[in-house]
C-alpha cells in the first residue's frame, strides 16, 4: 500500500496574506476563512504534489500551521517549492527545510480504538441539478416541518462517511457549527473565463471515538478525507490516543 505522510507546514502569515492579495482573493472570504487562499497557495507552491486533505490551525498566539495528509514527504515538497514555485509563493516558506516537516503514518491495526476530530463541509449534491445543498436542508425537504435537529442530521452524516472508510463509530458529537462565506472560481466559459463567486456553506467540527475495522480502507480514508471540498481545508481526520 502507498506510504502516507502527515505534513506540517509553518507559513509566514504576512507572506501568505500578500500572496492571497496578489491572487485577487483578499476580502472575498470571512476573516477566519482562508480556504481558497491556502488552496491557491498550495497549488502554486507544490503543483501536483499539493497536499490534501489539510487543515489550518492556530496556536494561542495566533500563529498558523497547516496539517495535511500526503503521499509525498517533506523532502519531495522541499524540492518542489525550491525548484518550481514563483517567488511570491516561495516566500510563504522561505526556508522549506525549517518550515515543512513530515512523518510517515503507520497502518493502524484492526480493533484499534482512537479519538478523532474532523472539520467538514456537510453538503450533498442534489440529484438532477448537481447543485450543492446543506445536508440538513436537504433532509428537511422530505421531512415534516420541525421534526429534524441539525446536530442529529449532521452527526448521522459524519458517522456514515467514517463507516464507509473502514471505521466503526461508537460516538460522534457536533463540537461547533457556523455558516461561513467562501469563494470559489466558476468553470471557464468563452466569454468571461473564470470568475469568483461567493457562497455560504456549513462549517462543522465533529469529535468522537471510532474503532478501526479495515486498516487499509481506513488508511485510504485518511488519504482521501471526509466529505466534500477537501482541497479547501475540510475533511482531514485528526486522531488522538484514548486515556
Amino acid at each position: 500500500m502507498m506510504q502516507l505522510y502527515m505534513v506540517e507546514i509553518h507559513p509566514d502569515f504576512t507572506a501568505l496574506q500578500r500572496f492571497v492579495k496578489v491572487q485577487g482573493i483578499a476580502g472575498r472570504e470571512d476573516d477566519t476563512e482562508l480556504g481558497y487562499g491556502i488552496h491557491a497557495w498550495l497549488g502554486a507552491a507544490f503543483g501536483k504534489l499539493a497536499p490534501k486533505p489539510w487543515r489550518l490551525l492556530m496556536d494561542r498566539r495566533g500563529q498558523p500551521r497547516i496539517l495535511a495528509y500526503s503521499p509525498s514527504g517533506a523532502e519531495a515538497l522541499h524540492e518542489q517549492i525550491a525548484a518550481f514555485a514563483d517567488p511570491c509563493a516561495a516566500a510563504v516558506c522561505s526556508d522549506p527545510r525549517r518550515d515543512i516537516m513530515s512523518k510517515a503514518m503507520p497502518l493502524l491495526s484492526a480493533g484499534r480504538t482512537v479519538g478523532f476530530e474532523v472539520l467538514c463541509c456537510p453538503v450533498v449534491r442534489k440529484a438532477g441539478s448537481g447543485i450543492e445543498k446543506d445536508v440538513f436542508l436537504a433532509a428537511a425537504d422530505s421531512a415534516p416541518a420541525g421534526t429534524l435537529v441539525r446536530e442529529a442530521v449532521y452527526c448521522e452524516w459524519a458517522a456514515a462517511r467514517l463507516q464507509e472508510g473502514g471505521a466503526l463509530v461508537s460516538s460522534v458529537q457536533l463540537k461547533s457549527f457556523r455558516l461561513v462565506r467562501q469563494v470559489r472560481q466558476t468553470q471557464k466559459d468563452q466569454s468571461n473565463g473564470r470568475r469568483f463567486r461567493q457562497l455560504r456553506r456549513p462549517h462543522a467540527v465533529f469529535t468522537g471515538t471510532l474503532t478501526v475495522a479495515d486498516p487499509e480502507n481506513f488508511q485510504r480514508l485518511l488519504k482521501a478525507g471526509v466529505g466534500r471540498h477537501r482541497s479547501f481545508g475540510y475533511g482531514m481526520l485528526l486522531l488522538r490516543p484514548l486515556p
